[in-house]
């Protein structure tokens, strides 16, 4: 049974739950409802999203990322009581999709710590702007850190990502990517934040293992759709049971993200069996929530495991940014 670490703690804060479990069981129960934004389309319809009612309708920005982000951070750390002094944290945050959107700051991290109440140690902690794969990225980094020599009992890897703002939803619409009447090829913007706490063995009971890892980059060119996604899907259901019992693909309603998860599948018969590989895709009960996907998928196959839900004892959950960056990790029951 491979494992790379353990997972001791998780947090989730979505539109459709206040904590992991609460968030896990509404997105078992389908129960996806957007809401209108007040905004209005480039055709004169009402723009909609999935967002956290709990959160005023006009914090957005910075503010916003903290307020979903810094009850999640609570939450996965709690009970943590091997971890003593500053925890490392791996982010992974979106990047700026407008110009007039709120640049984040270099201090996001630490403000993030502040307002959970939970020692960051910033020198050793690391910010991942990649978008959709950076969870993989930044979970890469936290196995890294937790394994280095002299590294303490426990790391925190997560991501927060909102499209609940102004500047940001007209930017999609202009780029035609808003789901909506007369615009199919669009998907649902939303909003979250989930973290994980790896840890050592002494440090808590584990909730989940993690299997694998991978991350890759697709080509500039564009000559090959889904080669790197290819890549490190491939790698990680190497290090699990064959075939992949149970897949979560952050795909999106998107026509270009389905294609290339659809080659994804194909060249990888041998990992992906039709009639035996189980599909859950997140998307369709909770929308697009961006950097924070990686993230939330982890947090929801955590609490499969624990609540008793999930389909097989392993997960694999494959990213693809809106670059180039691809990325995959596998996690499985303790």
């Amino acid at each position: 049974m491979t494992t790379m670490g353990l997972i001791a703690g998780v947090g989730m804060s979505t539109p459709v739950g206040l904590d992991a479990r609460q968030s896990a069981l509404v997105l078992r129960a389908r129960k996806l409802s957007p809401g209108k934004t007040g905004q209005r389309d480039r055709r004169g319809n009402a723009i909609g999203d999935v967002r956290a009612l709990r959160i005023d309708d006009a914090c957005k920005g910075r503010e916003r990322l903290l307020e979903l982000a810094s009850p999640a951070l609570v939450e996965a750390t709690r009970g943590i009581g091997a971890a003593k002094g500053p925890i490392p944290l791996f982010l992974s945050l979106p990047p700026r999709r407008a110009e007039e959107e709120e640049p984040l700051g270099p201090d996001f991290l630490d403000l993030l710590g502040k307002r959970a109440g939970v020692p960051i140690a910033l020198a050793a902690s690391e910010a991942v702007v990649l978008g959709h794969a950076g969870f993989a990225a930044a979970l890469a980094r936290g196995l890294a850190a937790l394994a280095a020599p002299g590294a303490g009992a426990c790391v925190v890897v997560g991501g927060v990502d909102s499209h609940h703002d102004p500047a940001v939803l007209a930017a999609l619409d202009k780029e035609r990517r808003l789901h909506a009447e007369g615009a199919w090829n669009g998907f649902i913007p939303s909003e979250a934040a989930a973290f994980v706490v790896l840890a050592r063995q002494e440090a808590a009971p584990p909730i989940a293992r993690v299997i694998a890892v991978a991350t890759g980059m697709e080509r500039e060119d564009g000559t090959e759709i889904g080669e790197a996604a290819t890549e490190v899907a491939l790698r990680v259901a190497g290090a699990m049971r064959a075939p992949v019992p149970w897949v979560l693909p952050d795909v999106n309603g998107e026509r270009h993200r389905v294609k290339e998860w659809s080659f994804v599948r194909i060249r990888n018969r041998s990992a992906f069996d039709e009639a035996k590989t189980i599909e859950t895709r997140l998307y369709d009960e909770l929308g697009d929530v961006g950097a924070a996907s990686g993230a939330v998928h982890a947090a929801y196959a955590c609490m499969a495991f624990r609540l008793g839900f999930a389909p097989a004892p392993e997960a694999l959950v494959t990213l693809a940014s809106e670059g180039g960056a691809r990325g995959a990790f596998a996690v499985g029951a303790p």
